[in-house]
């Protein structure tokens, strides 16, 4: 005999969701505290229609130079929480918000899985020290401002 699961699904509101997001600057300002911590987290936002956030998870801690990340723990919690978009952050402890290549391919990876879900993966940040960052939304100059 096989082990039956019901899965449902409550959607019970915590609080309001944040003001929108509406630029790299604002995400990596309102995450900017990433930088304190020795070892990478990979963080997922889930957007709403309105470009609010209606729900935030620490997908993943790695170590000072890397952590595990697979599409499917990123858009788990995005599907249940409804979300339209997402975007990805993540901190570099040795304090560089440029790109490493494993950075590069996981973001390729997220987009395309995003992709497919009908659910974009509009931004990918990286959080470095002293208020320094990288977004895929503003290609590879560290701190520019874009509008999605």
């Amino acid at each position: 005999m096989t082990n039956a699961y019901h899965l449902e699904i409550v959607r019970v509101k915590l609080r309001e969701p944040q003001s929108a997001v509406n630029s790299s600057a604002e995400t990596a300002s309102r995450y900017a505290y990433l930088e304190k911590y020795d070892r990478e987290r990979l963080i997922r936002l889930d957007i709403d229609s309105q470009n609010r956030v209606i729900g935030e998870e620490v997908v993943s801690i790695g170590t000072v130079n890397s952590a595990l990340i697979h599409p499917r723990e990123v858009f788990k919690g995005a599907i249940l929480s409804g979300a339209v978009r997402i975007i990805v952050l993540h901190n570099h402890p040795g304090g560089g918000p440029l790109p490493s290549a494993e950075d590069e391919e996981v973001n390729g990876k997220l987009k395309q899985a995003g992709e497919i879900l009908g659910i974009p993966v509009i931004d990918f940040v990286i959080i470095g020290e002293d208020g320094r960052y990288w977004s895929s939304g503003s290609g590879a100059c560290p701190g520019r401002w874009t509008m999605w």
